[in-house]
């Protein structure tokens, strides 16, 4: 058998029931690597990735390793809307991969849903400018 060619062959490859499980080992894989963490180091799903000590350009280096990784165009805002490993992988599931997540309820955004905190705004704008 040969090997998948991408992360996204080896997701399509697993029966639906384990694809979530196997993207959330590889964010968090990802996340460990960008923070030079031991493979064995635990960061938990719901810890904020900011309180992980990672800064901006992490959050950049991040994107840029699960583009390549995943070879899906991921927006810089998705990582600060969704600072976590567990959130970033649903937002993943559900939008970037949403072929591979077929079975994803797409909600539409709250009504009530807050913006972006005003020191995000301007890191991006920095970042972005």
């Amino acid at each position: 058998m040969t090997e998948p060619a991408n992360a996204v062959d080896l997701l399509l490859s697993l029966p639906r029931a384990r694809r979530r499980q196997t993207l959330a080992g590889l964010v968090d894989a990802e996340v460990r690597e960008v923070l030079r963490l031991p493979e064995d180091a635990e960061t938990g799903a719901d810890v904020s990735f900011f309180d992980l000590g990672m800064t901006s350009l992490r959050l950049t280096e991040l994107r840029q390793r699960l583009t390549r990784m995943l070879d899906r165009r991921i927006e810089i805002e998705a990582l600060f809307e969704h600072p976590t490993s567990q959130g970033l992988t649903d937002h993943l599931a559900d939008t970037v991969l949403s072929d591979v997540f077929p079975s994803a309820v797409h909600a539409p955004a709250p009504q009530n849903a807050q913006e972006l905190p005003p020191m995000v705004q301007e890191i991006l704008r920095n970042l972005y400018s």
